[in-house]
């Protein structure tokens, strides 16, 4: 809505400036470049206004140089297109830029024909709308708030946490290869989020690029970053976990001292999520470094259980002993902020 709003205004302000510049013109470019310029990014707009008024100037620039040469034909019109396309990869003039060469040099080429100054209009069209798209997007630039960069970056490893939580209370008592699959769709459904989160994440990174208001969501970025960091190398622990258990759910028993241990490998991991979304402040520091000292006992509580009642079972080994390792991996990930122990 607010996006919408500013490019009409802007788009009004642009055929306004064009005709006080020209009060004889029509110029129906000026209110399109806005349109075609403003983004819900800075950087994205400067760059679109940038590659359209270098791909206006080198399209008309273009077609003065061979409407002396060429007439209009089909034949012209291929080797307008062609021509402009192939000079605008070639210097690079982006996906905006590239368009326009060929756009600008045709039109000049065709209807500057019939209206000598056309090309000259267009030049000025494009940069007065460019111009006023600019303006409008520097006076209103979009900022996202510090709290959702951080909080779409967590998102994952909360997730995570219910995972594991759900894991533990199934394990404890008879399970099935159902729950197993089910726990695997899920490990799946958290590694996608985590694509989606830092896709999301990469959109706020550049919403904060030449922006004047971006001051606290860029300082944001760094926590979220280590936040989504995180997530994702939890995400392919839990991956790992959730399909060893599918692997073993053909002889699934209840596990209650696993169980035990991965609650408070969610709790710490929990923990974590909390320590991050705080900034890590002290209190979260010292709660992060007791979940993590009880969940670092429960494993080691559970893998000496599980060596003397499984060591000799390759099968049920396999299935816990990947549990175990990537519950280790896990508050090794959480316990980077506390420190060797």
């Amino acid at each position: 809505m607010v996006l919408a709003a500013k490019t009409a205004i802007a788009a009004g302000a642009a055929w306004l400036a064009a005709l006080a510049a020209d009060p004889h013109s029509r110029p129906y470019f000026a209110p399109l470049a806005v349109l075609l310029v403003v983004q819900p990014t800075v950087y994205d707009s400067l760059s679109r206004a940038v590659q359209r008024v270098a791909g206006v100037l080198v399209g008309v620039t273009a077609s003065l140089a061979v409407s002396h040469v060429l007439a209009p034909s089909a034949w012209s019109i291929a080797i307008i297109i062609f021509a402009g396309l192939l000079v605008g990869w070639t210097a690079r003039l982006g996906p905006q830029g590239v368009v326009q060469v060929p756009v600008s040099a045709l039109l000049v080429f065709l209807v500057g024909q019939t209206t000598p100054g056309y090309g000259g209009e267009r030049i000025v069209d494009t940069l007065i709308g460019a111009g006023v798209a600019v303006i409008a997007v520097l006076l209103t630039p979009a900022a996202p708030a510090p709290g959702e960069v951080v909080e779409h970056a967590l998102a994952p490893l909360r997730q995570g946490t219910e995972i594991l939580r759900a894991i533990s209370a199934g394990i404890a008592t008879a399970w099935t290869a159902g729950q197993a699959d089910s726990w695997r769709l899920d490990a799946i459904a958290l590694v996608e989020s985590c694509e989606t989160a830092r896709r999301k994440h990469e959109g706020f990174a550049l919403s904060t690029r030449w922006n004047a208001r971006a001051r606290r969501p860029r300082a944001a970025l760094g926590q979220a970053e280590e936040s989504l960091r995180a997530g994702e190398r939890i995400a392919i622990y839990i991956r790992s976990m959730a399909w060893a258990l599918v692997d073993g759910s053909g002889d699934a028993r209840p596990m209650p001292a696993v169980s035990e241990m991965l609650a408070s490998t969610a709790s710490a991991a929990s923990a974590y999520a909390a320590w991050l979304a705080s900034g890590g402040t002290p209190e979260d520091l010292g709660c992060l470094a007791e979940a993590i000292r009880a969940a670092d006992d429960a494993l080691t509580r559970v893998l000496a259980r599980v060596q003397e009642r499984w060591g000799s079972d390759p099968g049920r080994w396999l299935t816990v002993g990947v549990t175990l390792a990537m519950s280790q991996r896990i508050l090794a990930e959480a316990s980077r902020p506390v420190g060797p122990g």
